[in-house]
């Protein structure tokens, strides 16, 4: 079955949205930012700055083993 990692994150500045997007475009996995309703590809720049000040944003990776992806986007997880 098709599982999702859900992680929540913030961005602190702009910068931050367009690093966040140049990590995850080396990866093949399937990830959105999620906030509310809103659902964007994270490997798409404008999807990303489009929810990216939000206050309930989620990355949600279409699979359970992405523990390399977490590791370079640690930096942008809440606490």
């Amino acid at each position: 079955p098709d599982t999702v990692t859900k992680i929540p994150i913030s961005f602190h500045k702009p910068e931050d949205i367009i690093r966040f997007v140049d990590i995850v475009n080396h990866y093949d996995y399937t990830i959105q930012l999620v906030s509310g309703n809103s659902v964007v590809d994270a490997k798409s720049i404008i999807g990303a700055f489009t929810v990216g000040s939000a206050d309930d944003l989620e990355v949600q990776v279409q699979d359970r083993e992405c523990q390399d992806l977490l590791e370079n986007l640690a930096e942008y997880v809440c606490e």
